[in-house]
């Protein structure tokens, strides 16, 4: 029997990164009234998890920034990793450097040098306002703790500054393309799976106990805890390689499970 449900949220319950569609609300109160508790597994921060929550009507689990941070359903917090500050100041540097737009992750905000035309249209993708914050250099790793790097641009060339970094940081830090047009960069072992591990162990609940849903290369990590795995149908292809079952939406995953008597 399932005792967990963990999904993703931008293009997975999140539609157009704001909205979430009434059969999925639906489906995820039923999991709740089956007794099968909830996880949220995102890149996004917690307190954004917080207000998906309060949308649902619901409480669980809440791993955020990719697993940086983890929190349980009584909000007490299980996992925090930031950037070692050497790391951290290096990674400014490189990506300094490469003269693409970034925005630095803390703990409870997503920071900024300026609010340009650029990031203008991005900051409705966040449910809290983007802070402007511009000294970073003097700042970071003293008083600007960063647990996450977003490279935000078009796929190619944020692709292209990826595989830079990771060969210039070789080993000493995790990167994701979580969205077509955004790297999630995060400190070394941090991942959605290896967090929700950590999770499981304080609850009692076995890997095969838990079914997983998401649509990006960030959530590969997570299909390979359980056979009960699911991916976004429009997820790129490679993706889909590693997940179980390909379903169009988050209520569909959940009817699967209910069908198999899984619930």
């Amino acid at each position: 029997m399932i005792k967990l449900f963990a999904t993703d949220l931008d293009g997975t319950l999140l539609q157009n990164y704001s909205s979430i569609l009434e059969e999925d609300k639906q489906a995820m109160r039923l999991l709740h009234e089956h007794g099968v508790d909830l996880a949220i597994a995102t890149g996004r921060a917690d307190n954004e998890i917080q207000e998906i929550y309060r949308q649902l009507a619901l409480n669980g689990h809440r791993v955020s920034q990719n697993g940086s941070f983890v929190h349980n359903s009584n909000s007490q917090l299980l996992v925090e990793q930031t950037f070692p500050n050497h790391i951290s100041q290096a990674l400014l540097h490189e990506i300094e450097k490469s003269e693409i737009n970034y925005l630095i992750s803390t703990a409870e905000q997503i920071l900024l040098k300026e609010k340009t035309p650029f990031f203008k249209k991005y900051e409705d993708v966040f449910f809290f306002p983007l802070v402007e914050h511009g000294a970073f250099d003097t700042e970071i790793g003293t008083s600007i703790i960063p647990s996450k790097f977003m490279v935000v641009g078009e796929t190619d060339e944020i692709s292209a500054i990826q595989k830079k970094l990771d060969q210039r940081f070789n080993g000493e830090l995790e990167s994701y393309l979580s969205d077509p047009n955004c790297v999630d960069i995060v400190p070394k072992g941090i991942n959605k799976g290896d967090a929700l591990s950590h999770l499981l162990e304080t609850i009692d609940i076995k890997p095969e106990e838990i079914a997983v849903i998401g649509d990006s290369f960030n959530d590969i990590s997570m299909f390979q805890m359980t056979p009960h795995s699911y991916v976004i149908s429009t997820a790129h292809p490679e993706v889909k390689q590693h997940a179980a079952h390909v379903v169009d939406h988050v209520h569909h995953a959940i009817a699967d499970l209910q069908a198999k008597q899984l619930l």
